[in-house]
């Protein structure tokens, strides 16, 4: 029997609610970009806040890599030879309020609720946790590609936009340091990162979540490229991260992405 897109059957509703979030989560975050949110857009109101992890602009085209993930996953779930999928049961729900997560952070972050955006990002690391701890088990390569590798990268460059809203939740309510606590402190964040990123690499088997999390820290370096003790921390993560990422997949894990 050919394979195709079928709502029919087991979990047909769910299948059809996580094509229809994820069109919804694109169409909002395009509306972002063009600045028809607010009258701003993403990048605008970061730069209001200046930070010494904010990575350069260029960084953020992973968002199109993702996205272009998601929408095959959403495909692919849909499939009518995925309808009985166990790990795709167990992580629907999941990705649904993912999705309602990252729309409703679109909107707080471009009305300078940061606070209240740094709360909803926390919702949407939660939930990439649990998905991507619930595609730990043993996948074919189509759902690798379809399904761990989005979510891996999804994963990785959620901690770090996490961890970049913290710090500017601090700054928009006035949060002063000097110039070398301001160094330290980022050096510190960049080390804590690279460490969370191996262990989570090889807890989960993912390596496009340090892969993610190495794209984001060189961006880092780029923007920043004067701090000098920065990019030395940042290089070291990247290298660190590089590591990780490929040397297990030389040895046991030849399967996991």
């Amino acid at each position: 029997m050919t394979d195709k897109i079928d709502f029919n059957g087991e979990r047909r509703v769910e299948r059809f609610v996580v094509v229809l979030a994820t069109l919804c989560v694109v169409f909002v975050n395009y509306s972002a970009a063009k600045g028809y949110i607010n009258g701003t857009t993403p990048q605008q109101v970061s730069d209001k806040y200046p930070s010494l992890l904010t990575p350069a602009g260029y960084a953020f085209s992973i968002w199109g890599l993702i996205y272009l993930g998601l929408i095959i996953f959403s495909i692919y779930q849909a499939m009518s030879s995925q309808a009985e999928n166990a790990r795709f049961k167990r992580i629907r729900a999941l990705y649904i309020i993912n999705c309602a997560a990252n729309c409703a952070w679109i909107f707080l972050w471009h009305h300078e609720q940061i606070w209240a955006s740094l709360a909803v990002i926390f919702t949407l690391l939660g939930t990439l946790v649990l998905i991507n701890a619930r595609l730990q088990n043993k996948r074919d390569a189509a759902e690798t590609w379809a399904a761990r590798v989005p979510f891996g990268l999804y994963f990785g460059w959620a901690t770090v936009a996490t961890v970049l809203n913290f710090t500017l939740a601090l700054a928009s309510s006035g949060v002063e340091t000097s110039a070398s606590t301001a160094r330290i402190s980022a050096s510190v964040i960049v080390a804590a990162v690279t460490i969370l990123g191996v262990v989570v690499r090889l807890k989960l088997s993912t390596a496009a979540y340090a892969l993610a999390i190495a794209w984001a820290l060189t961006a880092i370096a780029v923007k920043h490229g004067g701090e000098t003790a920065l990019v030395f921390c940042t290089a070291f993560g990247v290298i660190a991260l590089l590591v990780a990422a490929i040397f297990p997949l030389s040895q046991t894990e030849k399967s996991n992405v």
